[in-house]
Parts: structure tokens; sequence; C-alpha cells
């Protein structure tokens, strides 16, 4: 019981985050205003692979696409929406019995992301990530879980700005999946890089 309330909590707190943040973002003056134009107009894609660790019996692995276009930025913070698209590779063995199980899965749903970014020097920035996604799979994922999840991601991200509109980056993210449910939950978490570009039109 204590775990279930946990995780609802964990839940509950990102869902408030994800609500509540524009209003932080149009009540800041720490950095000023970005033009709209400056924001609805970029888009940011990222490629992910995600190893799965943490649990000895939950071994998934993802290959992720995210893709995210912005919504607010003050400079220093900025929200961003968008969806993810994830091919899961692995086999969890659920009961702890040494009956490893198929929990292979394609997955797709929308997605947010918060970032604090900090200018190191010149077109280098240093940034760190919040993102959510609401995952919707083919099957059960994994063995003996549910057919949708929560994919939680956080971690620091390398920025380089190249010319006006574009950037490159790379981003390094510790992650975990559940489906914030008491039964058929057998969630497992990962860590890993992605490659992030980002263009505005």
């Amino acid at each position: 019981m204590k775990n279930f309330n946990r995780k609802i909590l964990f839940l509950i707190v990102g869902i408030l985050i994800f609500c509540n943040f524009e209003i932080v973002l149009a009540e800041s003056e720490l950095v000023g205003e970005i033009s709209d134009n400056d924001i609805h107009d970029n888009y940011e894609l990222q490629l992910e692979y995600l190893s799965g660790m943490a649990f000895s019996s939950r071994n998934v692995n993802n290959y992720n696409v995210h893709i995210f276009r912005k919504s607010k930025d003050n400079g220093a913070f900025s929200i961003s929406y968008g969806g993810t698209f994830t091919r899961a590779v692995g086999a969890t063995n659920p009961r702890q019995e040494g009956i490893w199980k198929d929990s292979n899965g394609v997955g797709i749903g929308p997605a947010g992301l918060l970032r604090w970014r900090k200018k190191v020097s010149g077109n280098f920035y240093a940034a760190w990530d919040f993102s959510g996604s609401f995952m919707f799979y083919n099957r059960a994922h994994p063995a003996e879980g549910r057919a949708y999840g929560f994919l939680w991601r956080t971690g620091p991200r390398f920025i380089w700005q190249y010319g006006e509109n574009n950037s490159v980056s790379l981003g390094y993210s510790v992650s975990h999946f559940s489906n914030a449910m008491k039964k058929h939950n057998p969630g497992y978490n990962t860590l890993g890089f992605s490659l992030g570009l980002t263009h505005k039109f």
C-alpha cells in the first residue's frame, strides 16, 4: 500500500507541474519575454536509447523518438508539448520464479517537456530536462502489466546553438515506467542517452 501511495503522489506531482508551469512562466520577470514567433515555430526531435537497469527481474530496453513544439519560454525555463513513439525490447521475470516472459511492445502517446537552460559560454548551454509521456501500447507492457503507462524522464542536456535557427544537443536520462496502479504494475527503470535536433521554422 505504501508503494502504491508513493506512485500516486508521484503522478499527482507530475500532473500539477505540467498544468501549472505555464503560470510560473507567464508571471516570471527574471529574464524577460520572448516573442511568440520565436516560441511556436521551434521544434525539437530527440532520438533516444534507454537501457534496462535497477530491477534484476526486468530487462527492457527502449528505443524512443520524441517530438516537441515549444509553447512557453522566458529564457531560463521553457515548456514544450508533443509526442513519443517507443519500441520496447526485452523480457521480464515478473513473479521472480525463473520464468522470463516476452515484454516487447510498441507504444505511442502525448508528451510534455519542462526545461531549465543556462548559457555557459558563447553558443554552449547546459540544461536540465524533466519530461513525461502517457503511453498506449499494442499489448500489455511489460508482461503481466497493462497496455498503457507513464514514462517519466529526467536528466542533464548539453546544447550547442549553431546559426540563428538550429541547435544540436546531447542528453543523459534516467527514466521510470509505471502505470501507477496497485495491481498488474511491473514497472521498470532505464537510463541512457539521447541526441536532440532543434530547428526554428
